[in-house]
């Protein structure tokens, strides 16, 4: 995390990583996430139904991934 804005946390661009605003949460085992790099127009919205934390962690990972897929730097 390079910053936090109004409860987004701010992903600095590195290498082919634009600038990503992401946004995560869950309650009574849902988890959300949402991403978006506001330079490019891409944006990744993700939600399981299930507690895990591994999902969770890996559900990141992956909607970065594919943000600096989509729209490198």
């Amino acid at each position: 995390m390079d910053a936090m804005a109004l409860g987004w946390v701010i992903m600095a661009p590195r290498g082919n990583r634009p600038l990503i605003l992401q946004k995560s949460g869950g309650l009574q085992g849902m988890f959300a996430y949402a991403a978006f790099a506001p330079s490019r127009g891409v944006g990744v919205f993700i939600a399981i139904n299930q507690f895990s934390v591994g999902a969770f962690n890996a559900m990141g990972m992956v909607a970065n991934g594919l943000i600096e897929q989509l729209a490198p730097r």
